[in-house]
């Protein structure tokens, strides 16, 4: 076999895993299982993953491996490999962190009763017969901001704690604590 048809697979298989888990979404629940957080550095709200292991990473990785030895094919091997290898790796620790750190900031509310149910408060104030915003308070890394208007017309300040009576043309009907 030679080096090329090595770094096709690469480039083939990281390619068509990566589509599979797009087309079927039973194959986006296994990339999704299949993540671990293996030497992982807490930094805050953030944590970077230092040795990206999950298989949208290693797709990607084998993808950028195959691609970049494919480009440097007139290069001895050992630096080929080298050079795809250190490309790989970054590709991988950006997708691992990027979509780590866009799981962990995901809204929590997945339903009307969640998003009801949370504590808001106006941050935009509300006119009378208008239309201001309110937020959520009280979440930690989840905040819903909303269009919101007075349930009986009336003015609202800004900073004035409301809670959500209905949710209508994605608008927040809203009346005081």
């Amino acid at each position: 076999m030679s080096m090329q048809t090595v770094y096709i697979t690469c480039m083939a298989g990281g390619i068509l895993l990566l589509l599979s888990s797009i087309i079927f979404s039973a194959a986006d629940d296994f990339f999704d299982f299949a993540a671990f957080d293996v030497f992982s550095i807490d930094l805050g709200e953030f944590d970077l993953d230092i040795l990206p292991v999950s298989m949208k990473s290693l797709c990607l990785a084998a993808t950028v491996f195959g691609s970049v030895s494919m480009l440097l094919m007139d290069q001895q091997m050992a630096v080929r490999h080298v050079i795809a290898g250190v490309c790989a790796y970054i590709g991988a620790f950006i997708v691992q962190n990027i979509t780590g750190f866009l799981k962990n900031h995901q809204s929590e509310a997945d339903t009307l009763e969640s998003i009801c149910s949370r504590s808001y408060v106006v941050n935009v104030s509300i006119p009378q017969q208008g239309y201001g915003s309110v937020a959520s308070t009280g979440q930690n890394s989840s905040v819903i901001t909303l269009t919101a208007k007075s349930a009986d017309g009336s003015a609202i300040a800004a900073g004035t704690k409301v809670q959500i009576v209905n949710i209508a043309e994605h608008v927040a009907i809203v009346m005081k604590q």
